[in-house]
């Protein structure tokens, strides 16, 4: 198989989806990239051997993981395998690596805001693999690939170092397991490669920001020109909605369903504008409402500190597209980013804040599982 190397920006919410920022000089890159290409070539060299070794795999109680809390289903086999090695958690033995993962967990948990770790497994350099969100729950770890990949993170390396024989020998042992248990196809690409990762510590100030989506602006749909009372911002909660009725999944295609919402809100409902501060297309489009600075009027009482984001589509019995999810999360934390959000913010559904079934119960179920969802 031809071997795929890939390599994404993953520090802190970066591997969320911004683009790569490169704050080293040029001979720490160069030293970066070698250590990265040293540990791909490691992991391919180990699974084109093949063998029936099973892995050493601490549960999640046996690190002491607080309660899993993430919902999104993993459904198996994936496709693809992405690796990172996180510095800044330097362990060689199961308790103290037991002790850096809880205070990994704590940091994603509460100065990221996630729902765990973002990985399925993480590799200790003791040579044990660690239950992260496990088999069959999807990881926070690449925007695009959370769904249809498994994550691994290597971690308890000195700083600048490789992970050990031991640690790559885990990582073999957990990859064919996963083949031979279904989790993973035997036609897997194989190890898709995140940039070392720097773990946040408590002394490390503020949290990066978030780059935003690209947003279609309402001059690409041909909104009207309307005039509405403006947000008080920040905003202090995020209302998802769907807007019931047929979706669109192509970017011409949810222009039209746009402007054919406006056209709807304005001349049969009586609004000053489209109802939502943005809409979100089945082809992972975010598409400007009113957006940042007014007021839609989504959910009375809640229109001046709430952006309401609208996913194009009924989704009482089938979820959005994975693209569309990812796009309302990478919006989401875009705001907080820019400040238009708070970063205490509270995620509900419309039904929550209103007699409706929206933005149901599919789409529901989902969001559920994100960070800073309050029922």
């Amino acid at each position: 198989m031809l071997l795929w190397l890939l390599v994404f920006s993953a520090l802190g919410l970066e591997a969320w989806g911004d683009p790569p920022r490169f704050s080293r000089n040029e001979t720490q890159a160069r030293e970066l990239s070698e250590r990265l290409v040293d540990l791909f070539v490691g992991i391919s060299q180990l699974v084109r051997k093949g063998h029936n070794g099973a892995p050493i795999i601490v549960s999640r109680t046996e690190w002491g993981a607080r309660s899993l809390t993430c919902g999104a289903p993993l459904t198996p086999p994936v496709a693809y395998v992405i690796t990172a090695q996180l510095s800044g958690l330097e362990c060689q033995e199961q308790q103290v690596c037991s002790q850096k993962l809880r205070g990994l967990q704590s940091r994603s948990v509460y100065a990221q805001g996630w729902c765990d770790v973002a990985y399925n497994f993480l590799v200790g350099d003791d040579g044990r693999v660690y239950e992260g969100v496990g088999w069959h729950v999807q990881g926070l770890h690449t925007q695009g690939y959370n769904n249809i990949s498994l994550g691994l993170a290597f971690f308890g390396t000195k700083e600048g170092s490789s992970p050990s024989q031991a640690a790559l020998s885990a990582a073999e042992d957990l990859i064919f397991y996963a083949i031979r248990k279904g989790h993973l196809s035997p036609r897997y690409i194989q190890p898709l490669l995140l940039k070392e990762e720097v773990c946040l510590t408590h002394q490390q100030p503020g949290m990066p920001r978030k780059a935003c989506p690209n947003i279609i602006p309402r001059s690409a749909w041909e909104a009207r020109e309307t005039y509405c009372p403006k947000m008080n911002l920040p905003a202090k909660y995020v209302i998802i909605i769907h807007t019931a009725g047929t979706p669109c999944n192509t970017s011409m295609d949810c222009q039209v369903r746009v402007r054919d919402t406006q056209s709807y809100h304005m001349d049969k409902v009586n609004f000053c504008d489209v109802g939502y501060n943005f809409l979100v297309g089945q082809d992972g489009g975010v598409y400007e409402g009113v957006g940042w600075h007014t007021q839609g009027s989504h959910t009375y009482g809640y229109n001046d500190i709430a952006l309401g984001i609208a996913f194009m589509g009924n989704f009482v019995e089938k979820p959005p597209s994975a693209a569309a999810l990812e796009a309302a999360q990478t919006l989401i934390q875009c705001a907080v980013g820019e400040g238009y959000l708070t970063p205490s913010y509270l995620l509900v559904g419309h039904r929550d804040v209103s007699a409706t079934v929206s933005p149901g119960k599919a789409l529901y179920d989902i969001i559920s599982t994100w960070p800073h969802f309050r029922q």
